[in-house]
Formats: structure tokens, C-alpha cells, sequence
């Protein structure tokens, strides 16, 4: 945790929004790229639960990506498969694709969607390649909502607390979607392929100094607490979720001048990284079970710990969430939100985001992700360890998804001679290894 707060250092200057000029978002008019036109209207026409929107997010992403690359020859690999599409109208494409997967997703604003996939329509000249285009949307629409059709989104998982010391107590309702533990990742290979190591010990070191820190600097009426970390804790807590980062990477891509495939492969993998980190975030909360600190300090008595004092009235600046503590959500998106922007964009020069009337602003993706990581603390509904392991597994998350090359584009033919004979070399070589070799590279597989 040290690391992360002393990351945080420069951060806090920047974050007053007093270090740099210029505005904080641009909006893409409909004459704009439609893959970034339709992801502004995603933001804004998405709402709900962050860890509920990720699914759709990366719905409509990707949607767009295979929709878009369907209309240019398929030169990426296309996530859903090999879905029989006409072609056409890149924007005719992507268009429909969005709005009937939003449509799908939030029918009550299917006015508004359907609105905007007039106005984008109404930009192309009507003929062959337009009804073409619109018809690959459809289909790509489709074939996005039967591939998430049973991913368990929708299952239903009872949750009953234990009332053990150190185990989760209800805070602020029932336990929120305890099946998202469950739910098919994008493209990890088990939902606990990045489960972090378990919480310290109640009875630990590390847990008392945890226990002391958010009892003093996350407390609603702290007095070692800044003026700009009160303004992080508070900014992140209505910045929640996909849309956030998704709107750094609009900003970016305009920027840049990138083609709609370009920014279709970076949306789609930006959205989907997150909505897998999501998915691993839940698998650990409702693995480990950890206590919230509001739970854990109104009941320091019962932890066995000599360095931890209870305070029965004690409150977090920010209200808790009602699920598990361990890891934290906003720490794990943030990590996985950053390492792809990093990929696609470099580390980014400073930017700025506006939610909830106020704006923030940052050196690179990194400061960001510390700073989103790091409010959580300071609102009092996170231990540092939480937000540690978060981060950690979001960058993680990132990478993996990353070297997974979806979204990417498909090797000419004389590469996939060279790369299947080099695959056909390295399971010899693997095939040759000792076992003992290979249980360390899974170790370090998972470090």
C-alpha cells in the first residue's frame, strides 16, 4: 500500500484541477467516427449498476468492432466468429449494431437510440451499400446478444452473512449480485485466473496498521485527511464503472485521427478487459467474504487483534457499498482500464474527466488509476490491502487480455506458416521439459 499512496503525492496537486488547462471531454457530433459517436451515446444511455453496465459495455464494443470489421474485410479477428454478414455501409454498420444491442440492454430508452440511429442514417446515401451495411449490423446485433445469452448474468445466487468476525455484514441492503462470481469471462480462462492471495490475518501486523489508517483518514469527520483527497473520494464515487475510462479513450482516439476499425479494436478491448476484471473482482469478494471497515472498526473487540481499538459510532465519509470488501472494484477497473490505454495510447499525456459537475485531472493513465484506487481509502469503505490487490489484478487483467490478441488483426498467410510451425517446435520443447520446470512457471504465471 505504500506504493500506491506515495504514487498518490503528485497526484494530489494535479487532482485539485488546478494543474492544466484545456477541457476535460470532448462530445463526438454524429458526423463524428460512429464507433466514438456510438460510444458517447453508450455513456450516457447505459446507466444502472457499474458492475451490471461492464456486460453491456463490452456488448455494444465489441458489436461495433465485429460489425465494423465485417464491413472492411474482416482483416482483425472477429470476436464472435465467423458470422455470415453483406458487408456494406461501415457506419450503417455500426450503427444499427449499437443501437440494437442497447435497445436489447436498456429498452426503456429505445426513443433515444433508435433517435440517434436515425441521425446516423440520415448521413449516408441510400442504395446497395447502405442496406448492406445495415443488414451486417443486424446480424452482428444478434449474434452479440446469443453469445451472452447464458453467461449466467442472470442466474440466480443466494448470499446469507455469516455474522462471523472478519466476515462480510450486510451494509446499505442486500448482498449486490452475488452471481457475478460466476459469470463467463471475455477472455480469461477461469473467473479466479487473477484471484489475489487471501486478505491479512484479523489477528496480523499488516491488518492493525490497515485497521488504523482507514479508522483515521477514512472517517467522515477526519482531520488528517486533505481537501484533495476528500474531492478524489468523492469524485470516484460518482465516476464509477466503464463509462469513466471509456471517455478517456474517446478523448485520446479523437486526438489521434485513428480509423473506426482502430478505435473499434481499442474500445472493444478496453471494454471487455474491464468487464473481466469486474467479473474477477466478484469472484473474490464473494470467495474471501471480508468484512467492510465500518464493519470491522464498530466491532474492533471482536477481531482478536490488541492494536485495533473498536469505535461503535464510527462512519465512512463515503457510504459502503453492499457487497464484500476484498478486493476493491474501482481499483481493478482502474488497473485494467490504464494498462490498455497505455497500450493503445502510450502513458498518455495529462488529461482531465468531468462526472457529477466536477473535474479531475491527471499527469498519465497511471496517476489516474493510483488516484481511483487510492479514494476508496480515503472514503472510508476500503482497506488499503483491498485496493492494493485490486490494482494488482486490473493490470494483470490488462495484459493478459492484451497478449490474447482479440481485436487484432489476422496474420498474413506466410506468418501463420511461420507461427504454427513455431508452435509445433515449442510443444515439442514444452512436451520435453521436466514437470518440476513447469510447476514454476505456473507460480509465476499467477504472481
Amino acid at each position: 500500500m505504500r506504493s500506491i499512496l506515495h504514487a498518490a503525492a503528485a497526484v494530489a496537486v494535479i487532482g485539485s484541477g488546478l494543474g492544466f488547462g484545456g477541457p476535460a471531454s470532448a462530445t463526438v457530433p454524429v458526423t463524428g467516427d460512429p464507433v466514438l459517436f456510438w460510444n458517447e451515446v453508450l455513456i450516457t444511455g447505459l446507466a444502472g449498476s457499474p458492475t451490471v453496465t461492464s456486460r453491456g459495455y463490452a456488448m455494444v464494443d465489441v458489436a461495433l468492432h465485429d460489425a465494423v470489421n465485417a464491413t472492411v474485410g474482416k482483416p482483425n479477428f472477429s470476436y464472435l466468429g465467423n458470422i455470415p454478414t453483406s458487408g456494406g455501409d461501415t457506419r450503417a454498420a455500426a450503427s444499427v449494431a449499437a443501437r440494437d444491442v442497447l435497445a436489447y440492454l436498456s429498452p426503456a430508452k429505445v426513443a433515444d437510440f433508435d433517435a440517434a440511429l436515425a441521425a446516423s442514417l440520415a448521413l449516408i446515401p441510400d442504395g446497395p451499400a447502405k442496406t448492406a451495411g445495415m443488414a451486417t449490423g443486424a446480424a452482428i446485433a444478434l449474434a452479440t446478444i446469443a453469445n451472452r445469452a447464458t453467461d449466467g448474468s442472470s442466474a440466480v445466487v443466494p448470499y446469507t452473512p455469516t455474522g462471523l468476525p472478519g466476515d462480510y455484514a450486510l451494509t446499505g441492503g442486500p448482498a449486490a449480485v452475488p452471481q457475478w462470481a460466476y459469470v463467463d469471462p471475455w477472455h480469461l480462462t477461469s473467473v479466479d485466473q487473477y484471484r489475489p492471495p487471501a486478505p491479512p490475518a484479523l489477528d496480523s501486523a499488516e491488518y492493525a496498521a490497515a485497521f488504523n489508517l482507514v479508522k483515521d483518514i477514512g472517517a467522515a469527520g477526519s482531520l488528517t485527511r486533505t481537501a484533495d483527497q476528500t474531492a478524489s473520494a468523492q469524485f470516484w464515487a460518482g465516476a464509477a464503472g466503464t463509462g469513466t475510462w471509456l471517455r478517456a479513450a474517446i478523448d485520446a482516439a479523437e486526438a489521434k485521427g485513428l480509423s473506426s476499425l482502430e478505435n473499434a479494436s481499442i474500445m472493444a478491448l478496453l471494454s471487455t478487459s474491464v468487464a473481466d476484471a469486474v467479473i474477477s473482482v466478484w469472484d473474490a469478494k464473494y470467495y474471501y467474504d471480508f468484512w467492510r471497515p465500518i464493519t470491522g472498526i464498530q466491532n474492533g473487540g471482536l477481531d482478536g487483534n490488541g492494536a485495533t481499538i473498536a469505535d461503535p459510532t464510527w462512519t465512512s465519509l463515503i457510504g459502503a457499498p453492499p457487497h464484500p470488501s476484498y478486493m476493491s472494484g474501482h481499483s481493478a477497473v482502474a488497473g485494467a482500464a490504464a494498462g490498455i490505454l497505455k497500450a493503445s495510447f502510450g502513458a498518455g499525456a495529462p488529461f482531465c474527466l468531468t462526472a457529477s459537475g466536477a473535474t479531475r485531472c491527471w499527469s498519465n493513465y497511471d496517476d489516474a488509476a493510483t488516484d481511483a484506487a487510492n479514494s476508496r481509502l480515503w472514503g472510508g469503505i476500503h482497506w488499503g490491502f483491498d485496493n492494493d490487490a485490486g490494482l494488482a489484478a486490473g493490470y494483470a487483467i490488462a495484459q493478459y487480455a492484451t497478449n490474447v490478441d482479440a481485436f487484432t488483426a489476422v496474420p498474413e498467410p506466410a506468418t501463420w506458416t511461420m507461427m504454427i510451425t513455431g508452435f509445433g517446435l515449442a510443444g515439442a520443447f514444452l512436451r520435453r521439459r521436466p514437470r518440476r520446470a513447469s510447476w514454476g512457471q505456473a507460480g509465476e504465471g499467477r504472481a
